[in-house]
């Protein structure tokens, strides 16, 4: 097995660069565009980057490998993020974003973990846990070295950017990628996995957590100003404490998924993020205070570090169920559906956010997004709770969902109780030995 360093040092490096820039873009806009509009346009830029960045890191994370496809991406964001600091022009920013984002190592890192972990779903959660860790430290140091430091010291912030890229980059040269599946063998299997049901409906659930992961962040530096007079350290503030919450869960993350389960972990997250949506169509109540305010904003967000986590743990039981070193190109396909809403995100939010209603200022964004977290937690729960669209009819079989306890376990969604923890692989090991002595 390899070492985990490289590519948890990737994501904090990627969302550093990410964090740190959050509190100061609209300032940036404000100086040179004089509105803050803009910081939708920017960072919509960056993540359309980011998909395309997504499918080639999939797809070349399994013919090159992970480690290969690390250095490449890496390299780009040594390069675009020093130059970040160094823009004057809102055009300009726009480009550069967007090769940063092309420039994504987290599809190659996220393999990389999964591949780490094998067949162990225990681990698997751990090592996203890490991950996701790592993502937020991330975030939150970034957005606090940024909002600290100020929008005038904007070079210094984006060229230390600039180095821990480099530092992840020097640290993958000198590790070693785990083995991975059937990686002798050309990946198969891609359109059966892509058609069906158990990646569809994941697929649904990344394009609506990327769509509400950018578009409150987005709000948050704009909301807070707007609603409470909040200045650069005290966006930083906000954001921090919000990705201070996503660690505490994200450390927790295995102890979670053992007791309540992968599948109802996702559910629980959209759910309480729907609560968070529907609470601010009541303007009396969610801008009563500024802390009410980040409260709700927090509650909004907990798809990412519970739901994005989750999705990714049940990615790879889709693949193998259906094709043949494929994990990366499966994972990279669903990052690219995640970042298509990252890339919505950010301007759909402001406009929406911007658009006038009888309901309340701003309430547009949040009931599009209430109405998209029913469908995908309807679709969902049809899918890997109820066996939507596996009848049999097709011949085709649900893909193995992780229990409670850690396991793969075949032949069906549903998570299986403690009387038949093992019983299964005991009963298959049985029938093989009687077949082999036949």
């Amino acid at each position: 097995m390899g070492s985990i360093k490289a590519p948890a040092m990737a994501a904090w490096a990627d969302y550093f660069g990410l964090g740190s820039i959050s509190p100061l873009l609209p300032f940036f806009c404000l100086k040179y565009a004089d509105s803050l509009e803009s910081v939708g346009f920017i960072l919509s830029a960056q993540y359309s980057g980011v998909i395309l960045g997504s499918t080639l890191g999939g797809l070349f994370s399994d013919r090159i490998g992970r480690r290969n496809t690390l250095l490449i991406a890496l390299s780009g964001d040594v390069i675009f993020f020093t130059a970040t600091g160094f823009v004057t022009s809102i055009d300009v920013m726009v480009v550069v974003r967007c090769l940063a984002g092309i420039f994504t190592p987290l599809t190659a890192a996220i393999a990389w973990l999964l591949d780490e972990a094998g067949e162990d779903i225990g681990k698997r959660a751990k090592n996203q846990g890490i991950f996701g860790m790592c993502s937020v430290i991330g975030f939150m140091s970034g957005a606090a070295m940024g909002g600290f430091m100020g929008f005038g010291l904007f070079e210094i912030v984006n060229c230390f950017c600039g180095a821990l890229a480099l530092l992840a980059l020097i640290l993958t040269i000198n590790s070693t990628e785990p083995e991975r599946p059937n990686s002798d063998s050309k990946p198969e299997g891609k359109i059966d996995i892509f058609k069906s049901w158990g990646f569809i409906s994941l697929a649904i659930a990344y394009f609506v957590i990327g769509l509400q992961f950018t578009g409150i962040t987005t709000l948050v530096a704009i909301i807070l100003p707007d609603r409470f007079g909040y200045v650069e350290w005290q966006i930083a503030v906000a954001l921090m404490g919000i990705t201070f919450v996503h660690f505490i869960l994200m450390a927790s993350l295995k102890k979670l998924t053992a007791t309540f389960g992968t599948v109802n972990l996702i559910l629980g997250s959209f759910i309480v993020a729907l609560v968070g949506q529907v609470a601010f169509l009541f303007e009396e109540f969610a801008y009563t205070s500024d802390v009410m305010c980040n409260f709700l904003l927090l509650l909004c967000t907990l798809v990412l570090p519970m739901g994005m986590t989750g999705c990714n743990i049940l990615a790879p039981s889709v693949a193998d169920k259906y094709g043949k070193n494929a994990r990366g190109a499966t994972i990279g396909a669903l990052r690219t559906i995640f970042n298509v809403g990252q890339a919505l995100g950010p301007a759909y939010g402001v406009k929406l956010y911007n658009t006038e209603s009888d309901i309340g200022f701003g309430a547009w964004f949040f009931i599009c997004q209430a109405g998209l977290f029913v469908v995908t937690v309807v679709f969902f729960v049809w899918v890997w709770k109820m066996g939507g669209g596996h009848d049999g009819s097709d011949g085709s079989k649900p893909p193995p969902t992780p229990s409670q306890h850690g396991k793969i376990q075949p032949g069906g969604w549903q998570e299986r109780g403690d009387e038949e923890k093992g019983l299964v692989e005991e009963v298959e090991l049985v029938t093989k030995t009687k077949r082999e002595n036949l």
